[in-house]
C-alpha cells in the first residue's frame, strides 16, 4: 500500500482538499472561484500523469524518484520569478524617491546573475544609486528595507513604497534607463505622469552633481 504512495498522489489529494476547503470556508467565492478551478484542475492532472507513470515505469522506487525530481524542478522553475533585489536605505532616509541608474561608466556593477536568488544592494543617502550594470541585469521582485531592519510596506513601517518608472534620461548626448520607486507615508502610494516628467528634470541634476563631484 505504501508504495502507491508518491509525491504526484499527495500533491493531487492536496490539490483537492485545498479546493474544497475554500469553497467550504467562502462562501462568496468571487475571484476566488479561478484558485479552486486551478486547484481541482492540478489535482486532476497530477493524477492522471501518476496514474499514467505508475503503469508505464512499474518499479515504485523509480516513479518515486521521476516525481521527486519533476516536482524539484517545478518548485525551481515557480521560484525563479520571485527572485528578489532588496534595497538597503539608511533608517533617516527622507528621500520621496529611490533611483537606479543604469549603463553608467566606472560606477560599481551590481552583480546580478542569472543564477542570483537574492540579491541586497545599498542605497546612498541621496537616494540616486549609479550603476554600470545593464537595465535588463535585474531580479523581477523588489523589497525595501532600512539598514535597521525594518521592510517598507510591513506592519511595522510607517511607510510603503511602489514602482512608478522604467524610463530613461538623456545626459550629455547619452540616453540613461533608469527605475524609480516612490516612498510614502501609509497608505501609499499615488503618482501622476506630470510627476514622473518632474523626476526626469530632477534625476539629470542630480546626474550632473554626481558626475561632476567624481
Amino acid at each position: 500500500m505504501l508504495r502507491k504512495i508518491t509525491p504526484f498522489l499527495i500533491l493531487s489529494i492536496l490539490s483537492i482538499i485545498g479546493a474544497i476547503y475554500i469553497i467550504i470556508k467562502e462562501r462568496n467565492l468571487g475571484w476566488g472561484f479561478f484558485l479552486v478551478f486551478a486547484l481541482i484542475a492540478i489535482g486532476i492532472i497530477l493524477f492522471i500523469i501518476d496514474f499514467g507513470l505508475k503503469k508505464w515505469l512499474k518499479n515504485s522506487k523509480k516513479i518515486f524518484k521521476v516525481q521527486l525530481s519533476l516536482s524539484l524542478i517545478a518548485i525551481i522553475i515557480y521560484s525563479y520569478q520571485f527572485r528578489t533585489k532588496t534595497l538597503i536605505i539608511p533608517s533617516d532616509f527622507d528621500k520621496e524617491y529611490v533611483t537606479i541608474i543604469y549603463g553608467i561608466e566606472n560606477s560599481k556593477d551590481l552583480s546580478i546573475t542569472a543564477f542570483t536568488w537574492n540579491k541586497k544592494i545599498k542605497i546612498p543617502p541621496d537616494g540616486i544609486l549609479l550603476t554600470s550594470s545593464d537595465f535588463t541585469e535585474n531580479l523581477q521582485e523588489t523589497d525595501i528595507k532600512t539598514d535597521s531592519g525594518i521592510y517598507l510596506n510591513s506592519e511595522e513601517a510607517k511607510k510603503g513604497f511602489t514602482e512608478i518608472a522604467k524610463s530613461e534620461i538623456e545626459y550629455n548626448g547619452q540616453n540613461y534607463k533608469f527605475r524609480t520607486w516612490k516612498i510614502q507615508d501609509k497608505p501609499c502610494c499615488f503618482y501622476t505622469s506630470k510627476e514622473i516628467e518632474e523626476l526626469k528634470t530632477e534625476l539629470k541634476k542630480q546626474l550632473e552633481k554626481i558626475k561632476a563631484s567624481r
